[in-house]
């Protein structure tokens, strides 16, 4: 069975639907998703209307999503948070939504078609906040009882081994920052089948909406320079 596995939306409901289109053209019905929703982009309401949507889908928290929940509106933390990370803080989720923030776990373990796979945000070592890059030393042993670790947070493609087990993060969907493009990880276990995938968006359009907004210039510039790294 496919499966798309994809991190860090944050907001980009541009992304997700040309994602969400792509999957419907080839027939994929199993999503996991590595966490954040929160920070950067403006439409987290939409991004968890479509999750809600979706047939099967494996989704924990990021890091964004518990700032977001454990910081309250107005206070001086959530104002610090807004100015690092955009105005996706300042929004008032409905309660529903943010019903659906606070269910998501930190971790999932999954049985995927024979492979026992754990989905985390970051690392073993720390799931909220661990950072696997494509060379970051890996501790095999603590890795080892899972076939496949599935992680996100550093917004950077991966696939590699730690002794037996396959570390995977699909890169960012929503804001990619290894000049690679907005992306996710297509994977068919029964075929043996993984493939990093990409999707086009409009990038004026994503940054005009952020200025229209009010959002700081220095983020907005931050935003735009990775985005001209994936050119």
């Amino acid at each position: 069975m496919k499966t798309i596995v994809f991190s860090d939306i944050h907001g980009n409901i541009q992304a997700l639907e040309a994602m969400l289109k792509q999957a419907d053209a080839c027939g994929v019905k199993r999503f996991i998703f590595c966490g954040d929703i929160m920070g950067y982009f403006l439409h987290q309401e939409e991004v968890i209307k479509h999750f809600r949507q979706l047939p099967e889908l494996y989704a924990v928290a990021g890091n964004h999503d518990f700032y977001y929940l454990h910081t309250t509106y107005g206070s001086r933390e959530r104002i610090i948070l807004t100015e690092k990370y955009g105005r996706s803080y300042e929004k008032q989720l409905c309660a529903a939504d943010l019903e659906y923030l606070r269910h998501l776990p930190q971790s999932v373990e999954i049985e995927l078609d024979g492979m026992k796979a754990l989905v985390i945000h970051g690392s073993i070592e720390c799931y909220r906040e661990g950072r696997i890059y494509p060379d970051t030393a890996v501790d095999p042993i603590l890795y080892g009882s899972y076939d496949l670790v599935i992680s996100g947070h550093t917004h950077y493609r991966m696939c590699r081994m730690a002794g037996n087990t396959i570390l995977l993060n699909p890169g960012s969907l929503g804001q990619p920052r290894d000049g690679r493009g907005f992306g996710y990880c297509l994977i068919d276990v029964e075929n043996e089948m993984l493939s990093f995938q990409n999707v086009r968006i409009e990038q004026d359009r994503l940054l005009y909406e952020l200025d229209l907004c009010g959002e700081n210039k220095r983020l907005i510039r931050y935003l735009r320079s990775k985005m001209e790294e994936d050119i």
